[in-house]
């Protein structure tokens, strides 16, 4: 489930830095340099790129759909292959096999070794389809917060690099420490929230 429809888990982040001029052109350039890119027909590991926030096969972005003025509404669209490390092992030894045949049982080399591995998975990526997550992402231009429909360390560590490279800004979480000082209000009342420690609810023994 995601922002624009149902629940969400969220991610709040606020954008260090400046918006460039001519922010809407440079907007639409960035989204499209760093759209998604498939990487269904070769053997490539992982894919992250920006799609439309209502379709995930959509990178054309067309009538720039995804300004919602303040607002830019994107999907983040990533696409993973993995080799499970007992299949790897069974490719590798089929192909230590028939180097063995072909060599006439001569002993190989630990870099030969290592290379038949490497030629093993490289094929294996090549036949296993990438499984796909679609995350959402929204970024109120007015404010400088960006909303992100996931929680997952990894997740972010991906959104927030690829925002950082589309867009030449910083994600900052914002944590419930940001938002306490905020409510605070007051100097005393900032004040009392620096001197609070937490406060347990486990009865001590006598």
């Amino acid at each position: 489930m995601g922002i624009i429809k149902g629940n969400a888990t969220l991610s709040r982040y606020r954008v260090k830095g400046d918006l460039p001029d001519g922010f809407k052109d440079f907007l639409d350039r960035r989204i499209r340099q760093f759209a998604f890119r498939d990487i269904e027909n070769n053997s490539e590991e992982l894919s992250v790129g920006w799609v439309s926030i209502h379709d995930f096969m959509d990178t054309g972005f067309a009538y720039a759909a995804y300004a919602l003025d303040p607002y830019v509404a994107l999907g983040l669209r990533v696409d993973k292959r993995q080799v499970g490390g007992a299949m790897l092992k069974k490719y590798h030894r089929l192909e230590l096999k028939k180097a063995y045949a072909a060599g006439e049982g001569r002993k190989l080399s630990r870099m030969e070794r290592e290379e038949l591995k490497e030629k093993a998975r490289l094929d294996l990526l090549s036949r296993i389809p990438p499984a796909t997550k679609f995350y959402e992402l929204v970024w109120d231009t007015n404010s400088g917060e960006v909303w992100l429909s996931a929680a997952a360390h990894a997740v972010r560590e991906l959104a927030e690099d690829i925002f950082k490279r589309t867009f030449e800004l910083e994600l900052m979480p914002i944590i419930p420490w940001h938002l306490a000082q905020e409510a605070a209000g007051s100097l005393t009342a900032k004040r009392a929230l620096d001197e609070a420690s937490p406060w347990s609810l486990r009865q001590e023994e006598a």
